[in-house]
């Protein structure tokens, strides 16, 4: 019995020193981007980055099956040398067990260019949040999911890593973040339109309650999500189809980038009278994160 409950113990200390590793081993140095972003001008409809100041800022791309070439599903957040944030939904086809057929592509602004600061890393592993079920279920709950490199992404000019939510951070009502990515840019219903240079837009937090009512998202939207954008056609900007899982920063206190949201859902087209865009919140799946983690310390 003793030696039961010594291997116990023995166990709980080595988890709790991977525990210790791994939270020490979150980049210090994120969410600066060395060519600031251009955050002067009232932004109309979303507008072209300044090149590589978003340099987090991630292409999630597929090989299709008999295809040479990859083309570009879902956006996604840098945050350590390792793994990249992004949406559960965009790993739906079943695609998401082959690792293999997967890409992460850094440095980027325009995307169908090869550009010099571009960097190509291959996918070991994609963790899907366990509980999401979406499409069996509408609801597009535990949209979050973390891609793991199969070897280490290091940081250059071009390429940072974005820091996580300090915990218990709510942000307010009317603070402003941005949302970066290649979405669609015209808003269509049908075949959507990649935006040839990687885009911003300026969103303002939409507080909960308003969110919830039922001319907006209802009961779709859960306390797990952040609602972004205007509440009334004040025209776009709105995070659009190709945004998907791509990062909603803010800064607290003019400090560093934080992605404080994954971009999950919002309507078709993206400019719908009194609907925001839905972003998975951050704070909420840390703890998932950072087991996910210890799962795949494991897995090696």
């Amino acid at each position: 019995h003793s030696l039961h409950s010594l291997g116990f113990l023995v166990f709980y200390s080595f988890v709790k020193i991977i525990n210790l590793w791994l939270v020490s081993d979150w980049p210090k140095d994120c969410g600066m981007a060395h060519f600031k972003p251009n955050m002067a001008e009232r932004i109309v409809s979303g507008n072209e980055a300044r090149p590589h100041s978003w340099p987090w800022q991630v292409s999630l791309q597929v090989r299709p099956r008999g295809s040479k070439h990859y083309i570009h599903v879902c956006g996604g957040t840098l945050i350590h040398k390792n793994w990249v944030l992004t949406a559960a939904h965009c790993f739906q086809k079943g695609k998401a067990e082959d690792a293999g057929s997967w890409r992460i592509v850094l440095g980027k602004h325009k995307l169908k260019r090869s550009e010099t600061a571009e960097r190509v890393f291959p996918v070991r592993r994609i963790y899907r949040h366990e509980n999401f079920r979406y499409p069996t279920h509408s609801e597009l709950d535990y949209d979050i999911a973390l891609v793991k490199a199969a070897t280490d992404i290091p940081t250059s000019n071009f390429i940072r890593y974005a820091c996580l939510p300090r915990k218990q951070i709510d942000l307010q009502p009317g603070h402003y973040c941005w949302v970066t990515g290649w979405g669609d840019t015209r808003g269509g219903k049908e075949n959507v339109s990649l935006a040839e240079a990687l885009n911003q837009a300026r969103l303002p937090i939409i507080d909960f309650k308003t969110c919830k009512q039922k001319k907006f998202w209802g009961d779709r939207v859960r306390d797990s999500m952040i609602c972004a954008g205007f509440r009334d056609t004040e025209g776009p900007p709105a995070a659009c189809q190709g945004d998907s899982g791509g990062p909603l920063l803010c800064q607290i206190d003019r400090d560093r980038w934080e992605v404080h949201g994954v971009v999950s859902f919002g309507p078709i087209g993206c400019t719908v009278e009194n609907k925001p865009s839905v972003f998975t919140r951050t704070a909420a799946y840390i703890p998932w994160i950072e087991a996910t983690r210890i799962r795949d310390f494991f897995l090696h």
